[in-house]
């Protein structure tokens, strides 16, 4: 159970998360009112150099929020920068200081900085007491009313307040970084990922075990670290991997923390072969670790006792030689493999006596049966993966069963396997270890590891019994089926010949349910989606019309709907789509665009080399111009005929302005690749991009995208990059090389999705990039550059 502390805590978040709800319903309404000063309407700023110190991402730069009038937010100088806080996070961990201005409207109706002294006469009013706010909010009040009373067309919607923040020239300086991270490699750069573990058990417990959770992630951040950790009151539970480049920097930082430190028993308990980046993150497995999870728990190993032990007397760590010695004796220890039965399956010490349990919960009760009859006096040891479970058992041992010589493995199987590996090193290199004595691993096997990687082969046995055809094997995985998801032993030719399934039964309940659950998913979406409107109706089946063996190549109706939504989400309304075929989500983001930027200005540039297809998209286009999406668009878009498309497929470029100022550029290009290029090299017109959707060739994705991400002047920071057809017909879920007697489309469709699957695999650990994969259709990915 979690702690009263931890409940508080949930209760706190809860209650802040039902304020924000209740506070943005008040805004949603009084904001979809008619014109009036119930809302203040702030536009936000942030100097360069807290930009800079703080590390604002492109959202956080410049903003808008509101308030309402009357509130605490719009009398009160901690009102209005809690309200600050809510949208420009980073703010909270700075000192700053704010200075407002009222804005003017120009002759063309366009909102401005105001050039004329205010209020007190200042061009710019600090804000540095609760009588200041009070005061700007009623100039913005005057202003807003003397706007009503000019030309209709210089009026502004609601009262507005221009704020500024800038860096506090009183502030203190920033602490130094820490010594550890002085001269660090560049984590990004190192050729090999570590994997390691370790815990802790300190004896005075973790006392905020969210707030230590927050602060571990901040100080493993600046490593690139990944992997899963376990934190309660009673101590850290680690399996992480580290870029091999920075392993001692973060050693130093893991030692610097007080919770950590002298308590993380036998220190970082480190695999002894390092992953080569490219296997870690591009190998035939997926990696051990996507992320970093760092999760609050009651505790780190669920024991399920009745009440808590002290782990501080938990018997004796044995060093790895000195274990390897004892077991080397004539008549050694009673010797406890304290894992679960899948894990001692596959490997084990020899003469060691498994548990088998299913669950840790489970060891209480064998360990009293099988240690009844025991002389309390009697040696007893006890091993596991890596030694914090064996820190429980021990505890367990001394002070409930009351046995005086316990030990264990100090670090586990891994920790002996580190060992034995670095002294075989050692005596390869003559230095010599007389009392090394023989350093043949006496743990045979695999050690199941809880990670991606599932198990780590130590020796060339194979103690474990393929599920499927009872052959000897090491291999461990779990059932693809997920109602069995059973963990099992099974050799790699039934793991590829049952699709990593445990039986003829799971597998066909896996391949079956993988297609039925897909469509029914998929019509669910459409059936419960705003349908799209008539106009794209009309260009499906245009398409289907001239290019017939095309026509399921189209966005389609939930695609479409989404692309608008995106592109009306677009800071500036500025789209690139390379691949426009017949113009049906070219229609899409040029429609939300011009829904989105209510002050006119957006822009949609498409690219498309076919001279059919650029026929037909213009026409699309124009359809949209002349007559929207509705019924007026779809019945000229039905007007198309043979000479039109002829007629338009033939200039280089062809331009449509919509209704509101949309510009819509349809261009005719031979490589779209050099036309991005160009474009990164050179300043585009009009600015970045907010929006690039690829649809074009496969082979060339990753080009696309690094031109989008290693450009600020092709796609700016904070903008997206739409791929379309990332799941290849499902297809990159299996990439195995095919069989012989394959078709010749066949053989294409597997070449191209395995080409999918590099990319999908390459952009996620991109660190420029923040990545969502969505099965929609054939899949599209939506990449946000940081």
């Amino acid at each position: 159970m979690f702690s009263t502390a931890d409940v508080g805590k949930k209760n706190a978040r809860e209650k802040a998360k039902n304020e924000v709800r209740d506070r943005n319903m008040r805004y949603r309404e009084a904001s979809s009112s008619a014109k009036g000063a119930a809302l203040f309407a702030l536009k936000v700023s942030v100097c360069p150099i807290l930009r800079e110190e703080l590390h604002l991402n492109g959202r956080e730069k410049r903003g808008r929020v509101f308030v309402q009038s009357d509130s605490y937010e719009s009398t009160t100088l901690q009102g209005l920068k809690n309200e600050l806080h809510s949208f420009f996070r980073a703010l909270k961990k700075s000192t700053y200081v704010l200075s407002a201005q009222l804005p003017v409207v120009n002759e063309d109706g366009e909102m401005v900085l105001n050039n004329e002294m205010i209020g007190d006469g200042k061009l710019n009013c600090d804000i540095v007491s609760d009588e200041d706010v009070v005061k700007v909010f009623q100039d913005a009040v005057g202003f807003y009313e003397a706007t009503l009373e000019s030309d209709e067309s210089k009026s502004i919607a609601r009262p507005t307040i221009l704020l500024h923040v800038s860096k506090d020239p009183n502030a203190p300086p920033p602490p130094p970084p820490p010594a550890y991270l002085e001269d660090m490699p560049d984590p990004a750069q190192s050729s090999h990922m570590t994997m390691l573990s370790f815990y802790s058990f300190p004896p005075g417990l973790i006392q905020d075990v969210e707030e230590f959770s927050l602060s571990l992630r901040r100080a493993w951040k600046p490593f690139n670290a990944l992997g899963r950790i376990y934190v309660a009151e009673e101590g850290v539970n680690a399996q992480m991997s580290v870029p091999t480049s920075v392993l001692e920097n973060f050693k130093a930082c893991c030692f610097s923390i007080p919770e950590l430190g002298e308590y993380m028993e036998n220190g970082l308990n480190i695999d002894p072969v390092p992953i080569s980046s490219e296997e870690f993150f591009h190998g035939e497995r997926p990696p051990p670790f996507k992320n970093l999870h760092i999760r609050p728990r009651s505790q780190i190993v669920a024991d399920g006792l009745t009440q808590p032990l002290d782990w501080q007397r938990a018997g004796n760590d044995l060093p790895p030689l000195e274990w390897h010695k004892k077991l080397q004796a004539e008549e050694p220890p009673i010797l406890l493999d304290c894992r679960n039965s899948y894990e001692t399956g596959v490997g084990k010490f020899v003469n060691a006596e498994p548990l088998n349990t299913e669950t840790f919960k489970d060891t209480w009760d064998i360990l009293k049966e099988r240690l009844k009859d025991v002389p309390r006096d009697k040696e007893v040891m006890t091993y596991c993966t890596g030694g914090i479970r064996c820190v429980k058992v021990g505890a367990y041992l001394e002070q409930e069963l009351g046995f005086k010589n316990v030990s264990r493995l100090a670090g586990g199987i891994i920790g002996y396997d580190r060992t034995l590996e670095k002294e075989r090193e050692k005596k390869e290199e003559n230095l010599g270890l007389e009392d090394a004595g023989d350093l043949e691993s006496l743990f045979h096997g695999t050690n199941y590891v809880f990670d991606g990687r599932v198990g780590r082969q130590i020796t060339d046995h194979q103690l474990g019994e393929c599920v499927t055809c009872g052959n000897a094997t090491h291999l461990l995985s779990n059932c693809a089926n997920t109602a069995c998801h059973r963990r099992m032993v099974q050799c790699s030719v039934c793991l590829t010949g049952f699709n990593g399934c445990c039986s003829t039964s799971c597998q066909n309940r896996f391949v079956n349910s993988l297609a039925r659950i897909f469509d029914d998913v998929q019509e669910y979406s459409a059936e419960h989606s705003s349908g799209a409107p008539a106009l794209y109706d009309a260009i499906q089946r245009n398409t289907e019309r001239y290019l017939p063996t095309g026509a399921h190549m189209t966005s389609g109706g939930v695609q479409g709907r989404l692309l608008a939504s995106l592109a009306s989400m677009a800071r500036r309304g500025r789209v690139l789509e390379v691949g426009t075929f017949t113009g049906y989500a070219t229609c899409a983001f040029a429609e939300g665009v011009a829904g989105g930027c209510g002050d006119g200005g957006g822009f949609v540039l498409t690219l498309e080399r076919d001279k059919l297809a650029c026929g037909v998209a213009r026409h699309h286009i124009r359809a949209l111009g002349k007559g929207g999406t509705g019924e007026g668009g779809a019945e000229v878009a039905e007007l198309l005929d043979d000479k039109i498309v002829a007629e338009l497929g033939e200039g280089a470029e062809d331009e449509t302005r919509l209704e509101g100022g949309v510009r819509v550029v349809s261009r005719k290009c031979n490589d779209a690749l050099a036309v991005l290029e160009d474009m990164a090299e050179q300043r585009v017109e009009g600015g970045a991009f907010d929006l690039v959707f690829v649809d074009a060739d496969k082979t060339r994705l990753l080009d696309y995208v690094e031109c989008c991400l290693g450009s600020d002047k092709l796609l700016r920071r904070g903008g997206s990059i739409l791929v379309d057809n990332v799941l290849w017909k499902g297809a990159v879920v299996s990439t195995e090389e095919g069989e012989e007697g394959e078709t010749k489309q066949t053989r294409r469709k597997r070449k191209l999705a395995r080409i999918m699957h590099k990319f999908n695999e390459k952009i996620q650990t991109d660190l420029r990039a923040e990545v969502v994969l969505l099965p929609l259709r054939d899949g599209l990915s939506i990449i946000r550059k940081l």
